[in-house]
């Protein structure tokens, strides 16, 4: 028996509100909630006895009827409906837990608890290689990387972007710029030794936030060539509004030209869990030349 549990009438628009959520702003909304669903049969004999929240859970509750027996793959059945109303991505970003209790004659008889972290719609898997070889805004680099799944793959409208990866709001850019002379890589690993540079390299690059902070930074290596890590968020104006944005970017110095795998998004939950996805894209990437 397929049991549909959530109204879409009980998922409010989160999205209206600030990048914070409050337990206090989660009372409220249960509270809402509450009021929307006590009392209304939802079929198949369940009615819902009503919502409240503890800390940053929201808890529904259900009476059942004596015949009802509930499935083995309940909890995953949940998830799914949650996600098919669009609840989930809401309770994700706002860390938001959700348990569903169910009663017969006021017993409880079964009890589900769902993490906020359980139910993130982004799967981390990456497709096929894409080439960016003889691209006109590679400038002659022979790159290829691996794409995510399910995202979509778009030509940079700007000058310098030569691929993006975008989902719902997240973006993963190849950009090609010309660097200052030709580099060796023993000589790029000593210019990324040089504190001054990074920082001054590190502020140019995230020049566009208002207010950036610097996070972190590292020196690493990608396909053998050096490569400096840094993650940087700050201020950004979208479409008239005032956004806290993060960033997370690969520069990876290979020879005359400067290769940045920039990574960008809310800061919210969903960008640290997107942090996983990015790294295992930049992972991917492989210089064919070199190999010749």
């Amino acid at each position: 028996m397929r049991v549909i549990l959530i109204f879409i009438i009980t998922i409010f628009p989160l999205s209206l509100f600030s990048q914070s959520f409050s337990e206090s702003d989660i009372k409220n909304l249960a509270e809402e909630v509450n009021q929307e669903i006590k009392g209304v049969n939802i079929g198949n004999g369940i009615r819902a006895k009503g919502c409240f929240a503890l800390g940053r859970t929201l808890i529904y509750q259900y009476e059942v009827p004596e015949y009802w027996q509930a499935p083995k793959n309940l909890k995953a059945e949940l998830i799914s409906n949650l996600k098919t109303a669009g609840a989930a991505k809401t309770y994700f970003l706002y860390n938001i837990n959700v348990n569903f209790y169910y009663f017969r004659s006021n017993s409880l008889i079964e009890k589900v608890s769902i993490k906020s972290n359980e139910l993130s719609t982004f799967k981390f898997e990456l497709g096929e290689y894409i080439s960016l070889n003889k691209h006109p805004k590679a400038k002659e680099v022979n790159i290829k990387l691996k794409a995510p799944t399910g995202w979509e793959i778009k030509e940079g409208a700007r000058p310098n972007i030569v691929k993006k990866f975008v989902k719902e709001g997240n973006t993963y850019l190849v950009l090609v710029k010309e660097n200052m002379t030709f580099f060796s890589r023993n000589e790029s690993k000593e210019l990324l030794q040089d504190e001054d540079f990074t920082k001054e390299f590190i502020e140019g690059s995230s020049s566009f936030f208002t207010n950036p902070k610097i996070l972190s930074q590292r020196i690493i290596t990608l396909d053998t060539y050096p490569t400096l890590e840094f993650k940087v968020k700050g201020t950004m104006e979208r479409t008239g509004l005032e956004m806290e944005m993060i960033m997370k970017s690969w520069v990876i110095f290979y020879e005359d030209k400067l290769i940045f795998l920039q990574s960008m998004g809310l800061d919210n939950a969903e960008f640290k869990v997107l942090e996983q996805l990015y790294f295992l894209i930049t992972n991917s990437v492989i210089f064919p030349d070199q190999y010749y």
